[in-house]
């Protein structure tokens, strides 16, 4: 693949995944986490930024091959596989140092991060329903999406779907109408969702920058970021392996260790984890994806080279 088919997409992955890092590190070892828009932490922004991209490439992979089965094994093996590997090793590592789960740090759960991930697979068969049932999926998904968001009043924090989904809706839009994505309709996006959010709408606002603005830097292939794909695609990685390394951080360090001494622990230690993941584990999984019609379509539309999921 040349410098012309790379993106920015998997560098923004893996800003999103250090966000969620950077902010569960606060939170897991007692601490306020920081609160960047409203009352969203670098965490939150992080998963919206996940579920922005998730949209745009699900839905990229949908249009280019709208097949049930292959659509279905493609996000299981993106999924699945590394899961199926560091849910029984994080326990393995946990018993092996002698520890008895987490019950003297400030908060007890294994993986925390991994309640997102359901709400990920919901957003994927919600976009598969919509494909099967028409041929305009992403404004089927986009509406119905929507109209959940206002029944279920949203602004009182309580319906995630259908806040994760708005932001996985509006990346598939994104993908489906390419002139979404030009100059003018961003600068519009821009400004509605600042306007929201200076209007104490901070949720709804941030659906109109989050999704735009990191689809407009992610189809871009800027050196220095499009390059981070040459080191494997570590996000998904350091989003399920951060969270059991730092509990076991501040169990083994104690929750008093100054913050930095803490990050400067587990960093490394997740990021060789997400690099053992994705060289050993997830990367051979995809392997297995189902490609054929993919590469009669390449042959065909060059442009079809871009990598999705």
């Amino acid at each position: 693949m040349n410098d012309g088919q790379r993106n920015n997409f998997d560098a923004l992955r893996l800003i999103g995944a250090f966000l969620v890092l950077i902010s569960h590190q606060f939170a897991l070892s007692g601490r306020l986490e920081p609160n960047v828009v409203g009352d969203h932490s670098f965490g939150n922004l992080g998963v919206l930024i996940f579920f922005s991209i998730s949209g745009y490439l699900v839905t990229a992979s949908w249009l280019k091959d709208p097949h049930i089965l292959r659509f279905t094994a493609r996000r299981a093996l993106r999924m699945a596989p590394a899961l199926c590997v560091s849910i029984p090793l994080s326990l393995a590592v946990i018993a092996a140092l002698g520890l008895t789960g987490f019950p003297q740090n400030p908060r007890h759960l294994t993986n925390g991060s991994l309640w997102t991930i359901p709400y990920e697979v919901y957003c994927y068969g919600l976009l598969l329903v919509a494909g099967v049932a028409t041929r305009r999926p992403s404004i089927v998904l986009a509406v119905g999406i929507l109209g959940y968001f206002v029944v279920s009043g949203l602004q009182s924090g309580g319906a995630f779907l259908a806040y994760f989904g708005l932001f996985f809706a509006a990346g598939s839009l994104l993908r489906a109408y390419p002139y979404l994505r030009t100059t003018l309709p961003t600068l519009v996006f821009f400004v509605t969702g600042f306007a929201l959010i200076h209007m104490g709408q901070t949720k709804f606002g941030l659906a109109f920058v989050v999704p735009s603005l990191t689809i407009a830097i992610g189809v871009r292939s800027w050196p220095g970021l499009r390059d981070i794909s040459k080191i494997g695609d570590l996000s998904y990685g350091i989003y399920i392996y951060a969270w059991p390394v730092q509990q076991i951080g501040v169990a083994l360090l104690g929750r008093q260790t100054p913050y930095l001494a803490l990050l400067a622990v587990t960093v490394p230690v997740t990021v060789a984890l997400a690099a053992v993941s994705w060289h050993l584990v997830e990367k051979n999984a995809l392997r297995f994806k189902p490609r054929q019609r993919w590469e009669a379509r390449s042959a065909a539309n060059p442009q079809t080279n871009l990598r999705v999921e």
